[in-house]
Parts: structure tokens; sequence; C-alpha cells
């Protein structure tokens, strides 16, 4: 029997049957032989398409970063709350563990991920940095499970629901450049897999190096 370099398979991750991975030409979509599931796709210039929607997911991030999400107004006095307002008003009511992993969880490693990102599709647009690019998509594979801004979002949601009746809330700029930045980091982190930027790298230098 033919023995397979285990980086040339894939397993699926629904019936977890191991397939030869193969490159695929052309914008296709590679399916599991036994349950028809999603092995991973081809995507057309990934490379600009990638930085692209790392640029606008990390501008998207900095403007609702800078901006009042929502502006509150309770007795004729307005509120305004954005990202930094929460671990900042954690830290300030002495509750530091809880102000530490809310500012980790909604602040940096949302934008250490999209910066991270960011710097490897510039790199591999430029062909340079193979072993850099390695170890920061490496570390891109640590930082994702963390990122938790969408939860946030969820939770303002929740609260604002709750709010109505006793308050007047105005949603400012920045709480559509969220919904517009988590809509951008989904489709980096679902459509465009750690798989195909893997096999973007090796595609890159496979003959450079």
């Amino acid at each position: 029997m033919e023995k397979i370099p285990l980086e040339k398979l894939i397993i699926c991750s629904e019936c977890h049957t191991p397939h030869r991975k193969i490159r695929l030409k052309d914008a296709k979509t590679a399916y599991c032989d036994v349950c028809e599931h999603v092995l991973y796709h081809r995507h057309d210039n990934l490379k600009e398409k990638a930085l692209a929607l790392a640029l606008a997911t990390l501008i998207t991030f900095l403007t609702a970063s800078s901006f009042p999400i929502v502006k509150i107004e309770i007795n004729g006095i307005w509120q305004g709350l954005t990202l930094p307002f929460v671990f900042v008003t954690l830290f300030k009511e002495s509750f530091f563990v809880v102000g530490l992993i809310v500012s980790f969880l909604i602040f940096v490693i949302p934008l250490l991920y999209v910066v991270i990102y960011t710097f490897i599709m510039i790199l591999m647009r430029w062909e340079t940095g193979k072993e850099t690019i390695r170890k920061l998509l490496v570390t891109l594979a640590m930082l994702r499970p963390w990122n938790m801004i969408e939860i946030f979002l969820i939770s303002i949601l929740v609260a604002l629901v709750k709010l109505i009746g006793y308050a007047q809330i105005s949603f400012g700029v920045s709480f559509w450049a969220l919904v517009a930045f988590i809509l951008f980091d989904i489709y980096l982190t679902k459509a465009i897999r750690l798989s195909d930027l893997w096999d973007l790298w090796d595609e890159t230098f496979a003959n450079r190096y």
C-alpha cells in the first residue's frame, strides 16, 4: 500500500474520513466522498482578496474603537459607550482581573488577530518572509478561539432591549462599524480557512527556497 505523507492528507470535519489532498484549479471546491461535506476551496486571487478584506476589517475595528457604539440618555444625562470604556470602567471599579480578561477578549486579541492577518497578507503579496509567515500563521491559529467580540455585541443588544422604555438610545457610527467588523471577521475566519492560507503559503514559496 502506498504511504501518503501527512501533509498531503486532509480529514473531513464531519465524518473524519481521510482524503488525499490535490491542488484544485480555478475557483473550485473539494467534497468528501463519504458525506459530501466541503473539504476545502480554491479561491481566485486569494492574496488580493484576503489583503483587501483584512484592511477593511482593520479599518472597521479602529472606527468601532474610536467613537461611541451607542449613546444612552437617562434623566437628561447622555452616556456614550465605546469599546475601551467597557474595560476602563472595570479597572476604575477595581475589577482588575475581570477588566484584564475583558480587554483581551474584546479589544487586544481581535485587534492583534486582524493586524497579524493583514501583515501576513502583505508579506504574501510581496512573496517574502517565508519563516515569518509560518510563525504568524501558527500564532493566528492560537489567537482565533479567543476572539469573542461578537459575543460582546450580542450582550450589548440584550442590554439595550432591557433598557427600552427606561432610556433613550441612539446608535453611533461605531455600532455599524462594529457590525461590519464582525461580518468581515466571520468571512475571514470561516470562508477563508487557515488551511487555505497554509496552501497559499506553500504555493507562494514552493519554488523560491
